[in-house]
């Protein structure tokens, strides 16, 4: 039987998760309110979901070889220690290259999290409840999204801006000392090699998986870092409203995270196809449709259903289609994720500094159509998915 310490545990590292998600994507809730403040364009602004993002990837990849025989909960308490000297800096932060260098140690805090939380989830539970420990402990990024970034939104806009960085800051200061006390110690007897990493991407699966990856989610972050002026300009949502639309669009996330599972269990490569298909779509409505308000209202969901589901979707395809190289696969779809994210809000900053909102939604619709194509084509050359 499971006891109450192992289930803690495990919700430890889902409560941890969220808070990195959510001091990952909350610069795109305060976006409008964070760049006249600090004296910079709201394209130059999107750099703070950037520069974590970029160095998060790098950080990933080398965590598993850097950290040897480290205990693996010690790692995650020092990813939490780094979002609190980062909340610290960003509070503090007078102009913004202070807050770039904030940003930095939030990069350090999510890409040493995600290299490591899959490892220590398992080994919290008996082998036969490895399963119910990733989902469990993984939920914490669908609730951050739900919950996290919208919450935090919304102090941002009534509050301040670093009100909300300050409150995330305590939040994993306490996390950090949860996991510290409640989570069993993790020690891996046969540590990751970069050789082992490159033998990862060279296969089939795993190598369609991290190009699907890249596609998918650096389109749906050029327009998604940006939705906050979007919304205010294109659709007319007052600022004080935005955190209630991506409230709206979380739960949505929440609701497609499992309800992608009925595809999943029939193939992985499928799901991804839906959700490109599904997240092109949406985007394309933005595009097309939202005027105001109510449109938007509508839209937002629809649009999060997909995107919520984005996630465990590219996962599934590593874990389905690399089966001899999961572990090393998800390390690297891990980096590439994150890297995707800052290239997204990279990328779409660009776009909007130069040719408008409406160019910035139509580059994430091509890129999800050339995702589309790369699915498709797999799903043709490879037999099982025939």
């Amino acid at each position: 039987m499971t006891s109450a310490r192992q289930w803690a545990a495990t919700i430890a590292l889902a409560v941890g998760i969220f808070i990195l998600i959510t001091i990952e994507e909350l610069p795109i809730g305060v976006l409008s309110v964070m760049a006249p403040d600090l004296g910079v364009s709201e394209g130059v602004a999107g750099l703070a979901v950037t520069v974590p993002g970029v160095l998060a990837g790098v950080v990933a990849i080398f965590t598993p070889v850097i950290a040897g025989s480290l205990d693996r909960r010690l790692v995650l308490v020092l990813a939490l220690a780094s979002v609190v000297v980062s909340c610290v800096l960003s509070v503090i932060a007078p102009t913004f290259a202070v807050l770039l260098l904030a940003r930095l140690f939030a990069g350090v805090s999510i890409g040493l999290y995600w290299a490591v939380l899959a490892i220590v989830a398992v080994a919290q539970m008996p082998p036969h409840r490895a399963p119910r420990a990733l989902t469990v402990a993984f939920s914490g990024a669908g609730a951050a999204l739900v919950l996290g970034v919208p919450v935090a939104s919304w102090i941002g806009t009534h509050l301040g801006w670093r009100t909300a960085f300050a409150v995330v800051g305590c939040a994993a200061l306490l996390v950090a000392i949860l996991i510290a006390v409640v989570v069993a110690p993790v020690r891996t007897s046969a540590p990751v090699s970069m050789r082992m990493m490159g033998r990862a991407a060279a296969d089939r699966g795993v190598r369609h998986a991290l190009v699907l990856t890249a596609l998918m989610i650096t389109a749906q972050f050029i327009t998604y870092s940006y939705v906050s002026p979007l919304l205010h300009s294109r659709a007319g949502v007052p600022f004080t409203s935005i955190g209630g639309m991506l409230l709206l669009f979380g739960v949505a996330g929440m609701i497609g995270n499992f309800a992608v599972g009925m595809v999943l269990r029939r193939s992985a490569p499928l799901g991804v196809l839906v959700i490109a298909a599904g997240l092109a779509l949406a985007i394309l409505v933005l595009l097309l449709a939202v005027r105001s308000p109510a449109s938007a209202f509508v839209v937002m969901p629809l649009w999060g259903l997909f995107a919520g589901a984005a996630s465990v979707t590219v996962q599934a395809f590593v874990s389905s289609e690399g089966r001899e190289v999961v572990e090393e696969g998800t390390a690297l779809n891990s980096a590439v994720f994150n890297v995707s994210i800052a290239l997204g809000a990279l990328i779409g900053g660009r776009i909007l500094d130069l040719a408008g909102q409406e160019a910035l939604m139509i580059a994430s619709v091509v890129m999800l159509g050339v995702a589309l194509l790369v699915v498709a084509r797999y799903l043709r050359t490879t037999p099982t998915h025939v």
